[in-house]
């Protein structure tokens, strides 16, 4: 079989010349002379027009070479997006720390500074808004009613409440020289009958009492009882206003009280507090049983009332703790003023009942070895021969509960049942002997005199007594004249 040498073609080369000699010679085989450049040029690129168009190959051939130089432009932007940002990378680490350091130096440097002015910011705006919230609030007068109360009380007792100048002659002196000392009352009745402290009398030869409207009287001296350290005054006068008696022993710590009197000679003077304990005893005799307040008493309170929410008298204002008044002072009892003002109207003096024994307080090492349940009661050093503690089977040692019905809670507490009983009374005392409770009856003895008590009837420039435990100067510095 003959073959056809014009329809023989050679691989295809990416060559152009070759290509283009191959169309040349499919053209026509007749032109066997070379062509000049011109012409070669030419039909070269109508060779390649003419392969494109009727070849799919070459056309695949063209967009293969297309989408390879795009990749090429694009690898070579990529390289340098990747160069740029390596560049930049090499830069973070001393952008970080310049940064740092600038925030460092700001904070310490700015920082105190700024946190003072918000706390000052703070505080103001605080401030403000409980300011404004003080004057929205106060406008409906939330606290009038508790200062109207606190008035009241003070109207109630003022009228009541007296001013007392003991005048004391002075011995070897020129005539008519005198010291004058100065404390507070109460009256008590409509007959004129005030209470007072003894220590208030003290060496003094007279005493003039002045009333809540300046008027002035003379007063007579009714009784006085070293012992619970208050006197009894008389004054001749109409339309007294008294006070009225209170229960001390129902009066409860924290309760609000109210001390009136002369501090300083400033007359009608009204203080508050609030009643801070029980049972204190005095700085006269542990005998005493007195009440304690932080209410303000001053040289000058003395003798004057103590009352409570009621406008009631449960004590009379007589001592401070220290040289001067630092929120601690005592007042007698009401039980025990109550007490004696009757007996001193009544009898001239004050009957006491006397069981005869030396109590001290229980200790906690007392209640382990005695096997106490706890720390209440009086514990009795010591009991006296053929007292009536001693006839009744008490012992020393033992600790007594309860007199009468009524808990003993401090050893002073016994002092004070003691003596407010009736002499020849029958009284039953519950105690505690080796761990075991007992009961025994005690037939109440009579305390004896002692022999300074003035009594109704005495002269009114009788010079009276001065309290044993007084130094025996005109002014104690711990009693409040």
């Amino acid at each position: 079989m003959a073959i056809d040498p014009s329809n023989l073609r050679p691989p295809f080369s990416e060559s152009p010349s070759a290509d283009l000699q191959i169309t040349r010679r499919s053209a026509g085989a007749q032109h066997t002379a070379e062509p000049s450049p011109e012409t070669a040029n030419a039909g070269e690129s109508k060779s390649l027009r003419v392969s494109n168009a009727s070849s799919p190959e070459a056309e695949s051939i063209q967009s293969r070479r297309s989408a390879a130089a795009m990749r090429r432009i694009e690898d070579n932007e990529q390289r340098k997006k990747n160069l740029q940002s390596n560049d930049q990378g090499s830069l973070w680490p001393a952008y970080t720390l310049f940064t740092s350091t600038v925030l460092l130096l700001a904070a310490w440097l700015i920082g105190p500074r700024l946190v003072e002015e918000y706390n000052f910011a703070a505080t103001r705006g605080r401030v403000r808004a409980e300011y404004e919230n003080a004057v929205h609030l106060l406008k409906d007068h939330p606290l009038e009613q508790v200062s109207k109360a606190f008035q009241l009380v003070a109207h109630k007792v003022r009228p009541s409440v007296v001013s007392i100048n003991a005048i004391k002659q002075i011995s070897g002196g020129r005539p008519g020289s005198h010291l004058t000392g100065f404390g507070s009352g109460v009256i008590m009745s409509e007959e004129g009958y005030i209470i007072t402290n003894a220590h208030v009398l003290e060496e003094a030869s007279s005493c003039q009492v002045q009333l809540h409207d300046r008027s002035r009287y003379q007063a007579d001296l009714v009784g006085i009882d070293i012992f619970s350290d208050l006197a009894v005054l008389k004054i001749s006068a109409s339309n007294l206003v008294p006070a009225q008696w209170g229960d001390s022993d129902q009066a409860s710590v924290g309760s609000i009280v109210w001390a009136i009197g002369s501090p300083y000679r400033y007359e009608q003077t009204v203080t508050s507090g609030i009643l801070s304990g029980k049972n204190r005893p005095g700085d006269k005799t542990r005998k005493q049983n007195l009440l304690q307040t932080d209410a303000a008493v001053n040289p000058g309170n003395s003798g004057g009332p103590l009352v409570d929410a009621n406008g009631d008298v449960i004590g009379i204002n007589t001592s401070i703790y220290g040289e001067s008044f630092q929120g601690i002072s005592f007042a007698v009892p009401s039980s025990t003023a109550q007490f004696v003002y009757r007996q001193l109207i009544e009898n001239g003096k004050v009957v006491r009942g006397y069981l005869g024994v030396h109590p001290r307080e229980v200790s906690h090492r007392l209640a382990a070895h005695l096997s106490l349940p706890d720390l209440d009661g009086a514990m009795l050093e010591g009991v006296m021969a053929n007292s009536p503690a001693d006839i009744a089977g008490i012992r020393g040692g033992d600790v007594i509960r309860s007199w009468d019905g009524k808990a003993i809670r401090r050893y002073n507490t016994l002092y004070q049942l003691a003596e407010m009983s009736e002499p020849n009374s029958r009284i039953e005392v519950v105690l505690i002997r080796n761990g075991q409770q007992l009961k025994k009856e005690v037939v109440v003895g009579e305390l004896p005199q002692p022999a300074q008590t003035v009594g109704v009837g005495e002269p009114e420039n009788l010079e009276l007594p001065v309290p044993p435990t007084i130094d025996g100067s005109q002014w104690s510095s711990r009693r409040n004249r």
